[in-house]
Protein backbone atom coordinates (compact mmCIF):
# COMPACT_ATOMS: atom_id res chain seq x y z
CA UNK A 1 0.00 0.00 0.00
CA UNK A 2 1.13 3.65 -0.88
CA UNK A 3 -0.54 7.12 0.05
CA UNK A 4 -1.77 8.62 -2.46
CA UNK A 5 -3.36 12.50 -1.64
CA UNK A 6 -5.51 14.18 -3.57
CA UNK A 7 -7.56 17.41 -4.67
CA UNK A 8 -10.64 17.73 -5.91
CA UNK A 9 -14.28 18.75 -5.98
CA UNK A 10 -17.44 17.14 -3.71
CA UNK A 11 -20.92 16.55 -5.31
CA UNK A 12 -21.98 19.86 -3.62
CA UNK A 13 -18.86 21.80 -5.16
CA UNK A 14 -17.11 22.21 -2.27
CA UNK A 15 -13.19 21.82 -2.33
CA UNK A 16 -11.77 18.74 -0.89
CA UNK A 17 -8.37 17.37 0.10
CA UNK A 18 -6.27 14.57 1.92
CA UNK A 19 -4.68 11.07 1.68
CA UNK A 20 -5.36 7.90 1.95
CA UNK A 21 -3.53 4.74 1.69
CA UNK A 22 -4.12 2.67 -2.11
CA UNK A 23 -2.49 0.13 -4.20
CA UNK A 24 -2.29 2.00 -6.68
CA UNK A 25 -3.29 5.36 -8.29
CA UNK A 26 -6.45 3.49 -9.94
CA UNK A 27 -7.61 2.64 -6.40
CA UNK A 28 -7.28 6.07 -5.14
CA UNK A 29 -9.38 7.44 -8.62
CA UNK A 30 -12.47 4.29 -7.84
CA UNK A 31 -12.41 5.46 -4.18
CA UNK A 32 -13.07 9.35 -5.09
CA UNK A 33 -15.88 8.20 -7.45
CA UNK A 34 -17.52 6.20 -4.98
CA UNK A 35 -17.78 9.53 -3.09
CA UNK A 36 -19.51 11.60 -5.58
CA UNK A 37 -16.11 13.29 -5.71
CA UNK A 38 -14.61 14.85 -8.57
CA UNK A 39 -10.74 14.90 -8.40
CA UNK A 40 -8.83 17.93 -9.59
CA UNK A 41 -5.41 16.12 -8.33
CA UNK A 42 -4.37 12.51 -7.78
CA UNK A 43 -0.46 12.59 -6.62
CA UNK A 44 1.80 9.33 -5.10
CA UNK A 45 3.18 10.97 -1.55
CA UNK A 46 6.54 9.36 -0.30
CA UNK A 47 4.70 10.30 3.39
CA UNK A 48 3.04 7.86 5.24
CA UNK A 49 -0.64 8.30 6.16
CA UNK A 50 -2.17 7.23 9.14
CA UNK A 51 -5.53 8.63 10.43
CA UNK A 52 -4.50 8.89 14.51
CA UNK A 53 -3.55 12.42 15.04
CA UNK A 54 0.15 13.43 15.58
CA UNK A 55 1.22 10.07 14.31
CA UNK A 56 3.85 10.83 11.98
CA UNK A 57 4.64 14.72 13.31
CA UNK A 58 4.60 15.76 17.27
CA UNK A 59 3.05 18.92 18.45
CA UNK A 60 7.02 20.33 19.78
CA UNK A 61 7.49 20.03 15.74
CA UNK A 62 4.65 21.35 13.93
CA UNK A 63 5.46 24.26 17.03
CA UNK A 64 8.42 24.52 15.23
CA UNK A 65 7.17 24.56 12.03
CA UNK A 66 4.62 26.99 12.90
CA UNK A 67 7.15 29.78 14.46
CA UNK A 68 8.97 29.34 11.35
CA UNK A 69 6.39 30.10 9.14
CA UNK A 70 5.34 32.94 10.73
CA UNK A 71 9.16 34.39 11.18
CA UNK A 72 9.30 33.99 7.30
CA UNK A 73 6.13 35.69 6.85
CA UNK A 74 7.24 39.04 9.07
CA UNK A 75 11.31 38.95 7.02
CA UNK A 76 9.24 39.02 3.89
CA UNK A 77 10.81 35.52 2.80
CA UNK A 78 8.49 33.82 0.40
CA UNK A 79 6.13 30.33 0.67
CA UNK A 80 8.74 28.68 -1.86
CA UNK A 81 11.74 29.53 -0.64
CA UNK A 82 10.59 28.97 3.17
CA UNK A 83 9.22 25.59 2.03
CA UNK A 84 12.62 24.50 0.72
CA UNK A 85 14.93 26.52 3.99
CA UNK A 86 12.30 24.20 6.21
CA UNK A 87 12.69 21.38 4.33
CA UNK A 88 16.69 21.55 4.82
CA UNK A 89 16.23 22.34 8.61
CA UNK A 90 13.84 20.03 10.01
CA UNK A 91 15.14 16.24 11.33
CA UNK A 92 11.71 14.86 10.36
CA UNK A 93 11.62 12.81 7.47
CA UNK A 94 7.63 12.92 7.35
CA UNK A 95 7.51 16.85 7.38
CA UNK A 96 10.84 17.15 5.39
CA UNK A 97 8.46 14.70 2.64
CA UNK A 98 6.08 16.79 2.61
CA UNK A 99 6.99 20.70 2.67
CA UNK A 100 9.47 18.87 -0.37
CA UNK A 101 6.04 17.77 -1.95
CA UNK A 102 3.91 21.02 -0.97
CA UNK A 103 6.68 22.88 -2.73
CA UNK A 104 6.42 20.66 -6.47
CA UNK A 105 2.52 21.23 -5.98
CA UNK A 106 2.92 24.84 -5.74
CA UNK A 107 5.39 24.76 -8.87
CA UNK A 108 2.77 23.15 -10.66
CA UNK A 109 0.32 25.99 -9.64
CA UNK A 110 -1.31 24.66 -7.02
CA UNK A 111 -2.23 27.30 -4.49
CA UNK A 112 -0.36 26.88 -0.74
CA UNK A 113 -3.84 26.15 0.87
CA UNK A 114 -4.80 23.52 -1.96
CA UNK A 115 -1.44 22.01 -1.00
CA UNK A 116 -1.13 21.64 2.01
CA UNK A 117 -4.61 20.83 2.59
CA UNK A 118 -3.66 17.30 1.17
CA UNK A 119 -1.32 16.47 3.97
CA UNK A 120 -3.80 16.22 7.16
CA UNK A 121 -2.03 13.57 8.43
CA UNK A 122 0.87 16.02 8.65
CA UNK A 123 -0.24 18.72 9.74
CA UNK A 124 -3.59 18.11 11.09
CA UNK A 125 -6.79 19.12 10.40
CA UNK A 126 -7.03 22.54 12.66
CA UNK A 127 -3.50 24.17 11.50
CA UNK A 128 -4.98 23.51 7.60
CA UNK A 129 -8.51 25.25 8.77
CA UNK A 130 -6.42 28.06 10.71
CA UNK A 131 -4.35 28.22 7.21
CA UNK A 132 -7.02 29.00 5.12
CA UNK A 133 -8.90 31.55 7.76
CA UNK A 134 -5.21 33.13 7.74
CA UNK A 135 -4.98 33.62 3.76
CA UNK A 136 -8.75 34.65 3.63
CA UNK A 137 -8.12 37.34 6.38
CA UNK A 138 -4.85 38.61 5.08
CA UNK A 139 -3.33 37.43 8.78
CA UNK A 140 -1.24 33.90 7.80
CA UNK A 141 2.03 35.46 9.89
CA UNK A 142 -0.13 35.95 13.25
CA UNK A 143 -2.04 32.81 12.90
CA UNK A 144 0.95 30.91 12.51
CA UNK A 145 2.61 32.60 15.78
CA UNK A 146 -0.77 31.61 17.83
CA UNK A 147 -0.59 28.14 16.19
CA UNK A 148 2.81 27.88 17.52
CA UNK A 149 1.84 28.48 20.70
CA UNK A 150 -1.08 26.00 20.16
CA UNK A 151 0.83 23.76 19.51
CA UNK A 152 3.67 24.32 21.98
CA UNK A 153 1.18 23.62 24.59
CA UNK A 154 -0.46 20.43 23.20
CA UNK A 155 3.29 19.38 23.56
CA UNK A 156 3.88 19.87 26.89
CA UNK A 157 0.24 18.21 27.76
CA UNK A 158 0.66 14.88 25.81
CA UNK A 159 4.60 14.67 27.35
CA UNK A 160 2.71 14.94 31.36
CA UNK A 161 0.07 12.54 29.93
CA UNK A 162 2.45 9.72 28.88
CA UNK A 163 5.01 10.62 32.50
CA UNK A 164 1.73 9.81 34.39
CA UNK A 165 1.17 6.60 31.99
CA UNK A 166 4.66 5.76 31.89
CA UNK A 167 5.48 5.53 35.16
CA UNK A 168 3.12 3.60 37.05
CA UNK A 169 3.58 0.97 33.92
CA UNK A 170 7.14 0.35 34.73
CA UNK A 171 6.13 -0.26 38.31
CA UNK A 172 3.65 -2.87 37.13
CA UNK A 173 5.38 -4.73 34.94
CA UNK A 174 8.23 -4.83 37.96
CA UNK A 175 5.59 -6.24 39.81
CA UNK A 176 4.27 -8.29 37.78
CA UNK A 177 8.26 -9.95 36.95
CA UNK A 178 9.06 -10.19 40.53
CA UNK A 179 5.73 -11.79 41.00
CA UNK A 180 6.83 -14.26 37.92
CA UNK A 181 9.86 -15.12 39.24
CA UNK A 182 8.68 -15.88 42.77
CA UNK A 183 6.50 -18.40 41.12
CA UNK A 184 8.29 -19.97 38.88
CA UNK A 185 11.87 -19.97 40.14
CA UNK A 186 11.68 -19.91 44.44
CA UNK A 187 8.15 -21.88 45.38
CA UNK A 188 8.93 -25.14 43.04
CA UNK A 189 12.09 -24.88 45.97
CA UNK A 190 9.88 -25.03 48.76
CA UNK A 191 7.26 -27.01 47.35
CA UNK A 192 10.17 -29.69 47.13
CA UNK A 193 11.69 -29.31 50.47
CA UNK A 194 7.80 -29.46 52.09
CA UNK A 195 7.30 -32.75 50.01
CA UNK A 196 10.48 -34.12 51.57
CA UNK A 197 9.51 -33.35 55.08
CA UNK A 198 6.31 -35.21 55.07
CA UNK A 199 2.65 -33.67 56.71
CA UNK A 200 -0.09 -32.00 55.55
CA UNK A 201 -0.31 -28.81 53.88
CA UNK A 202 -3.40 -26.04 53.95
CA UNK A 203 -5.53 -25.96 51.17
CA UNK A 204 -4.07 -22.23 50.92
CA UNK A 205 -0.54 -23.90 50.07
CA UNK A 206 -1.76 -26.60 48.01
CA UNK A 207 -3.76 -24.06 46.01
CA UNK A 208 -0.87 -22.07 45.12
CA UNK A 209 1.79 -24.43 44.19
CA UNK A 210 -0.65 -25.88 41.70
CA UNK A 211 -1.27 -22.60 40.26
CA UNK A 212 2.61 -22.10 40.45
CA UNK A 213 3.00 -25.17 38.33
CA UNK A 214 0.51 -24.67 36.16
CA UNK A 215 2.24 -21.45 35.51
CA UNK A 216 5.44 -22.48 35.21
CA UNK A 217 4.34 -25.84 32.90
CA UNK A 218 2.17 -23.27 30.24
CA UNK A 219 4.23 -20.13 30.81
CA UNK A 220 4.98 -19.50 26.99
CA UNK A 221 1.04 -20.61 26.33
CA UNK A 222 0.02 -17.63 28.89
CA UNK A 223 2.65 -15.22 27.23
CA UNK A 224 1.17 -15.98 23.54
CA UNK A 225 -2.27 -15.72 25.00
CA UNK A 226 -1.16 -12.42 26.55
CA UNK A 227 0.35 -11.28 23.11
CA UNK A 228 -2.48 -12.30 21.01
CA UNK A 229 -4.85 -10.80 23.61
CA UNK A 230 -2.60 -7.03 23.15
CA UNK A 231 -2.51 -7.33 19.45
CA UNK A 232 -6.19 -8.08 18.97
CA UNK A 233 -6.90 -5.56 21.39
CA UNK A 234 -4.87 -2.81 19.48
CA UNK A 235 -6.36 -3.93 16.07
CA UNK A 236 -9.70 -3.64 17.44
CA UNK A 237 -9.09 0.20 18.31
CA UNK A 238 -8.04 0.88 14.54
CA UNK A 239 -12.02 0.59 13.41
CA UNK A 240 -14.59 3.56 14.13
CA UNK A 241 -16.79 1.82 16.72
CA UNK A 242 -13.41 0.35 18.14
CA UNK A 243 -11.83 3.73 18.67
CA UNK A 244 -15.31 5.15 19.92
CA UNK A 245 -15.27 2.41 22.70
CA UNK A 246 -11.74 2.98 23.59
CA UNK A 247 -12.43 7.07 23.45
CA UNK A 248 -15.09 6.46 25.71
CA UNK A 249 -13.51 4.58 28.45
CA UNK A 250 -10.73 7.29 28.52
CA UNK A 251 -13.43 9.65 29.98
CA UNK A 252 -15.72 7.32 31.89
CA UNK A 253 -12.74 5.31 34.11
CA UNK A 254 -12.37 6.22 37.06
CA UNK A 255 -8.71 7.60 37.42
CA UNK A 256 -7.98 8.86 33.61
CA UNK A 257 -11.50 10.44 33.46
CA UNK A 258 -10.97 13.85 35.31
CA UNK A 259 -7.58 14.16 33.59
CA UNK A 260 -8.53 13.75 30.05
CA UNK A 261 -11.71 15.66 30.75
CA UNK A 262 -9.38 19.16 31.92
CA UNK A 263 -6.99 17.95 28.93
CA UNK A 264 -10.05 17.64 26.40
CA UNK A 265 -11.62 20.99 27.76
CA UNK A 266 -8.45 22.78 27.97
CA UNK A 267 -8.07 21.99 24.12
CA UNK A 268 -11.52 22.90 23.30
CA UNK A 269 -11.29 26.43 24.81
CA UNK A 270 -8.08 26.92 23.44
CA UNK A 271 -8.87 25.97 19.91
CA UNK A 272 -12.55 28.15 20.01
CA UNK A 273 -10.20 30.92 21.20
CA UNK A 274 -8.00 31.26 18.38
CA UNK A 275 -10.50 30.56 15.88
CA UNK A 276 -12.69 33.61 17.61
CA UNK A 277 -9.51 35.81 17.67
CA UNK A 278 -8.86 35.37 14.13
CA UNK A 279 -12.38 36.45 13.04
CA UNK A 280 -14.25 32.99 12.70
CA UNK A 281 -17.80 33.35 13.94
CA UNK A 282 -18.87 30.86 16.60
CA UNK A 283 -20.81 28.85 14.00
CA UNK A 284 -17.91 28.09 12.29
CA UNK A 285 -15.99 27.81 15.05
CA UNK A 286 -17.90 25.28 16.31
CA UNK A 287 -17.49 22.93 13.46
CA UNK A 288 -14.37 23.19 12.84
CA UNK A 289 -13.25 22.32 16.56
CA UNK A 290 -15.22 19.14 16.60
CA UNK A 291 -12.08 17.61 14.77
CA UNK A 292 -9.63 18.80 16.79
CA UNK A 293 -11.14 17.19 20.19
CA UNK A 294 -9.13 13.44 18.92
CA UNK A 295 -11.91 11.88 20.84
CA UNK A 296 -14.30 9.89 18.40
CA UNK A 297 -16.89 9.16 21.35
CA UNK A 298 -17.45 13.13 21.81
CA UNK A 299 -16.36 14.44 18.49
CA UNK A 300 -20.47 12.95 17.37
CA UNK A 301 -21.79 15.06 20.51
CA UNK A 302 -19.49 18.10 19.67
CA UNK A 303 -21.29 17.63 16.07
CA UNK A 304 -24.70 17.75 17.78
CA UNK A 305 -24.11 20.26 19.55
CA UNK A 306 -23.14 22.60 17.01
CA UNK A 307 -26.57 21.70 14.84
CA UNK A 308 -28.30 22.69 18.23
CA UNK A 309 -26.85 26.08 18.40
CA UNK A 310 -27.33 26.42 14.24
CA UNK A 311 -30.76 25.80 14.72
CA UNK A 312 -30.98 28.82 17.96
CA UNK A 313 -30.36 26.82 21.18
CA UNK A 314 -28.61 28.61 23.63
CA UNK A 315 -24.83 28.11 23.47
CA UNK A 316 -24.45 27.24 27.81
CA UNK A 317 -27.51 25.01 27.26
CA UNK A 318 -26.20 22.91 24.33
CA UNK A 319 -22.66 22.31 25.80
CA UNK A 320 -24.75 21.91 28.78
CA UNK A 321 -26.31 18.75 27.41
CA UNK A 322 -22.90 16.89 26.75
CA UNK A 323 -22.76 16.30 30.31
CA UNK A 324 -19.24 16.40 29.68
CA UNK A 325 -17.98 19.64 30.59
CA UNK A 326 -16.83 20.63 33.93
CA UNK A 327 -19.27 23.69 35.52
CA UNK A 328 -16.33 26.09 35.77
CA UNK A 329 -15.75 25.85 32.32
CA UNK A 330 -19.60 26.27 31.41
CA UNK A 331 -19.64 29.19 33.89
CA UNK A 332 -17.03 31.06 32.12
CA UNK A 333 -18.21 30.56 28.49
CA UNK A 334 -21.73 32.04 30.33
CA UNK A 335 -19.53 35.21 31.16
CA UNK A 336 -17.78 35.12 28.33
CA UNK A 337 -20.62 34.75 25.77
CA UNK A 338 -22.68 37.65 27.94
CA UNK A 339 -20.21 40.21 28.02
CA UNK A 340 -19.08 39.69 24.75
CA UNK A 341 -15.69 38.44 25.36
CA UNK A 342 -15.54 35.18 24.37
CA UNK A 343 -12.56 34.47 23.39
CA UNK A 344 -10.54 35.89 26.36
CA UNK A 345 -12.57 34.53 28.81
CA UNK A 346 -12.01 31.11 26.51
CA UNK A 347 -8.38 31.29 26.33
CA UNK A 348 -8.19 32.27 30.50
CA UNK A 349 -10.31 28.95 30.66
CA UNK A 350 -7.56 27.00 29.10
CA UNK A 351 -5.20 28.12 31.09
CA UNK A 352 -7.00 27.14 34.62
CA UNK A 353 -7.32 23.75 33.29
CA UNK A 354 -3.75 23.35 31.96
CA UNK A 355 -2.87 23.69 35.61
CA UNK A 356 -5.55 21.41 37.17
CA UNK A 357 -3.95 19.04 34.45
CA UNK A 358 -0.46 19.75 35.93
CA UNK A 359 -1.67 18.98 39.59
CA UNK A 360 -3.93 16.51 38.75
CA UNK A 361 -0.73 14.07 37.20
CA UNK A 362 1.41 15.32 39.64
CA UNK A 363 -1.10 13.77 42.09
CA UNK A 364 -1.69 10.68 39.95
CA UNK A 365 2.27 9.71 40.04
CA UNK A 366 2.25 10.59 43.83
CA UNK A 367 -0.30 8.35 44.93
CA UNK A 368 0.77 5.17 42.22
CA UNK A 369 4.11 4.65 44.07
CA UNK A 370 3.10 3.81 46.87
CA UNK A 371 -0.28 1.91 46.21
CA UNK A 372 1.60 -0.71 43.60
CA UNK A 373 3.96 -1.14 46.56
CA UNK A 374 1.26 -1.95 48.91
CA UNK A 375 -0.06 -4.34 46.56
CA UNK A 376 3.35 -5.83 45.66
CA UNK A 377 4.09 -6.42 49.27
CA UNK A 378 0.43 -8.14 49.98
CA UNK A 379 1.00 -10.89 46.95
CA UNK A 380 4.53 -11.29 47.90
CA UNK A 381 3.08 -11.45 51.68
CA UNK A 382 0.85 -13.61 50.99
CA UNK A 383 3.11 -16.23 49.02
CA UNK A 384 5.73 -16.19 51.92
CA UNK A 385 3.37 -17.10 54.40
CA UNK A 386 1.84 -19.78 52.73
CA UNK A 387 4.65 -21.50 52.18
CA UNK A 388 6.63 -20.38 55.67
CA UNK A 389 3.39 -21.14 58.05
CA UNK A 390 3.42 -25.16 56.99
CA UNK A 391 7.00 -25.36 56.96
CA UNK A 392 7.13 -24.21 60.40
CA UNK A 393 4.34 -26.29 61.45
CA UNK A 394 6.09 -29.56 60.19
CA UNK A 395 9.54 -29.00 61.77
CA UNK A 396 7.74 -27.89 65.55
CA UNK A 397 6.09 -31.89 64.38
CA UNK A 398 9.13 -33.07 63.90
CA UNK A 399 10.60 -31.36 67.03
Amino acid sequence: MATFTFLGFDNEGRRIAGARNFSKKEDAEKYLEKKGWVPQGIFASKTKYSSSQFSGVSPKELSIFCRQMSVMYISQITIMEGLLLLAEQTENKQLKKALLEIHERMNEAYAFRDSISMYPHIFGAYLINMVMIGEDSGSLDSVFSRMANYFEKEDKVKKKLKSAIAYPLVLTVLMVAIVMLLIIKILPMFQHTLETMGGTMPVATRMIFTAANFISEYAWAIAVAVGAAIILALASTRSEKGRAFKDKLKITAPISSFVNSRVITARYSRGLSILLKSGVQLLNAMESIATLIDNKFLEEKFKEAFLKVKEGESLVGVLKEINFFPPLFLRMVAIGHDTGHLDEMLDKTANIFDDEVDEAVEKITLMVEPALIIMLSIVVGIILLSVMLPMISIMNAIG
